[in-house]
């Protein structure tokens, strides 16, 4: 792959790019800032990017990752030159189509067809070359005759549709995509990724931000990973998600540039969705989780599951003083309702009792059960109480996640339907006649 790569043509390439606002607490302040005979400056500095350096090569699926407010969006809007960098520089090799923002580029008085000409121009395709791509767009876009009226009339999912369409269709040669696919409903997604594999088969770079990290990971080779504004890892996907999940709760994490293998705290098998932050430590715990990994069905890293698939969790723990341990999982859905608390206690088993020193381990095999959708993952170790449902928390990690429950509701019959499944038996019983 990496001499696959080194032969390929640049197409963009940044170099130590740094983007700087300067923050005001009043716009009085500005005002005497600028005009103060004495330069005396009332602003404080903020780094939305700092020193951010990659090179991505023609045809390569690229993607970047990170919380919200880790810079994601300023670096694209540099990058499509949007923004100016307060220092560095980024070299674009390509015409760039983007999709940085809902409606981005539409005038909304104008009707869907007006502006997908006057995207066209925007991207300098001739109105001759439009006409031969109109039709395929509006296809694509699938909004039926409201493509005749001001998209100021239009839903949230008809705007991405037709923004999507119009970029898509036209086979740029750098396509940036924004998180913007989000508001689409599912068949309009698998669409649109499909058509992004296609767009990449036929060399096109595509540069793509979501916080949909199994997309990431299928989608894109290679991809980097921002923290508060700096970058810090550049390489394969599959490792740049895996830093996403271990480090993304550490305030402060060593800059990787891809060159060097990860040293975990220890051997793990899953993906790392969670490790203890030194920061955080608790203090004089009888004992403290060290790690949380995930696998799914297949024994595969992976935060993503379907209807009824077994999932399982394993949580390191270190013993710092001996005393029997229970450890539990608990579930949190979107609505922030806790959906489910379980683990060795109500499964019947022996709290483990380990010599000081040890670090041990606890494996959970959870059976999704659950209707789809997001959910959040807590996990807690505690020493048994002589009353029953009890127990004294002796360590636990925060709200870790998400965990993506996935299912096709409108092609493939539910196994049930609400919010988790309930035992039930049921038959018809024989008639009777009147």
């Amino acid at each position: 792959m990496f001499c696959d790569l080194m032969s390929r043509e640049i197409s963009i390439e940044a170099c130590e790019l740094t983007k700087t606002y300067y923050l005001y607490d009043s716009p009085a302040d500005r005002l005497k800032e600028t005009f103060h005979p004495f330069h005396k400056v009332y602003h404080r500095s903020f780094d939305a990017i700092k020193g951010v350096s990659f090179t991505i090569h023609k045809g390569e699926s690229f993607g970047i990752i990170g919380r919200n407010g880790s810079g994601k969006s300023t670096l694209l809007q540099m990058i499509c030159g949007i923004l100016q960098p307060t220092r560095g520089n980024v070299a674009v090799h390509g015409r760039v189509a983007a999709l940085l923002e809902l409606g981005a580029g539409f005038n909304p008085e104008f009707s869907g067809r007006e502006n997908v000409y006057l995207n066209g121009a925007i991207l300098g395709f001739s109105r001759k070359e439009m006409d031969e791509l109109y039709d395929d767009i509006v296809s694509f876009a699938d909004i039926g005759d409201f493509v005749e009226q001001p998209v100021k009339t239009y839903s949230s999912g008809m705007y991405v549709r037709l923004a999507f369409a119009v970029q898509a269709c036209v086979e740029p040669e750098i396509l940036v995509v924004d998180e913007a696919l989000s508001v689409g409903d599912v068949f309009f997604q698998q669409k649109c990724l499909g058509r992004m594999r296609e767009l990449r088969e036929n060399g096109t770079t595509l540069i793509f931000v979501s916080h949909d990290m199994g997309i990431v990971r299928e989608l894109c080779e290679s991809s980097i990973y921002l923290q508060k504004g700096r970058m810090m890892y550049c390489g394969p996907s599959y490792k740049a998600v895996q830093r996403y999940y271990n480090e993304d709760h550490r305030p402060d994490v060593p800059p990787d540039n891809g060159n060097t293998e990860e040293q975990p705290l220890l051997p793990v098998t899953g993906c790392e969705i969670w490790r203890q932050d030194p920061a955080e430590k608790p203090v004089n715990a009888d004992s403290e989780i060290l790690s949380v990994t995930m696998e799914d069905k297949d024994g595969f890293p992976s935060m993503k599951a379907s209807i009824g698939e077994t999932i399982t969790f394993k949580i390191y723990y270190r013993v710092n003083k001996s005393v029997a341990l229970h450890a539990s999982v608990s579930l949190r859905n979107r609505f922030d309702n806790l959906i489910s608390c379980n683990g060795t206690y109500l499964n019947d088993l022996e709290p483990q009792t380990l010599a000081e020193g040890s670090v041990g381990a606890v494996v959970f095999q959870l059976t999704c059960d659950i209707e789809a959708g997001s959910y959040t993952i807590h996990f807690s170790l505690s020493s048994p109480s002589h009353l029953p449902n009890r127990g004294t928390t002796v360590d636990e990690t925060p709200w870790l996640g998400p965990l993506s429950v996935e299912w096709d509701y409108e092609n493939d019959k539910a196994p049930f339907l609400g919010m988790f499944a309930l035992p039930v038996s049921c038959a018809f019983g024989e008639g009777t006649k009147e």
